[in-house]
């Protein structure tokens, strides 16, 4: 958690928000819409918010470098736009988790990868719109702007993918990737799940399989981004939903 330094004149010591300073600059010019930004990158937030504070446009009140940090912060500063690192661990769990809190506040995904398949589930993930991972930062106001203002520029294969989405979802119901395939855990991955159902931390598992616990904490990371869950407690309900991901598993 990033050590907290507020520049609004409270004391550090009473707050508990684990947040990077925003630039003096960016408290807020009348007009400008307040911002929240996401990332575990701290050199990216710190940069962004550097940037952004130079336009005026957007007044950024808060980073973070976790969900927990980033649910605080939008719990009790309100920010009316939310930019998200497309690369963030879990990234399309917490825009479900931080939508979830006020629908009304704009979630974009930055630098995503603009392909179909990522900008559908990014969308079924309730992003607002996205900075493609192409756009330079020069760009990035501009976009910001277009998805405020309820607009989002993309190639024309996205938007016919998009639309495609929709059709298939007013014809066949709300879940229109029904179809899609459940994820396929590897053998490894279906004793992890195992595993974490006893109720075992990271060491015990570790222990268990023979492996390292460094190795054990990327396979419950990759696992959960796998699986778009947010904790590991959350697998146990999931293994539950799912058993036939677990057949004939050594």
């Amino acid at each position: 958690m990033d050590t907290v330094r507020r520049t609004d004149g409270t004391d550090p010591a009473q707050s508990t928000l684990g947040v990077d300073s925003a630039p003096a600059t960016s408290t807020g010019d009348e007009g400008s819409r307040t911002l929240l930004i996401i990332s575990d990158i701290r050199f990216l937030r710190e940069g962004l918010a550097e940037v952004l504070s130079r336009d005026g446009a957007f007044a950024v009140i808060g980073t973070a470098a976790d969900l927990d940090d980033a649910v605080e912060i939008a719990r009790i500063r309100r920010p009316q736009v939310i930019l998200l690192d497309a690369v963030f661990p879990n990234g399309r769990a917490a825009a479900r988790t931080l939508g979830k809190m006020n629908p009304q506040i704009p979630i974009v995904a930055l630098a995503l990868a603009e392909t179909e398949d990522d900008v559908i589930a990014w969308a079924e993930a309730g992003i607002s719109g996205y900075v493609p991972r192409t756009a330079a930062m020069a760009d990035l106001v501009g976009f910001l702007r277009d998805v405020v203002r309820g607009e989002q520029t993309c190639s024309t294969r996205v938007a016919a993918g998009l639309l495609r989405w929709i059709s298939t979802a007013s014809r066949g119901g709300s879940d229109a990737r029904a179809g899609a395939k459940e994820p396929v855990l590897t053998a490894r991955e279906a004793q992890v799940v195992r595993l974490l159902c006893t109720g075992l931390s990271n060491k015990e598992i570790a222990r268990r399989l023979n492996i390292s616990l460094a190795t054990t904490k990327s396979h419950v990371h990759n696992l959960l981004a796998k699986l778009e869950l947010e904790r590991r407690g959350q697998v146990v309900r999931w293994s539950r939903e799912h058993p036939e991901a677990l057949r004939d598993q050594p």
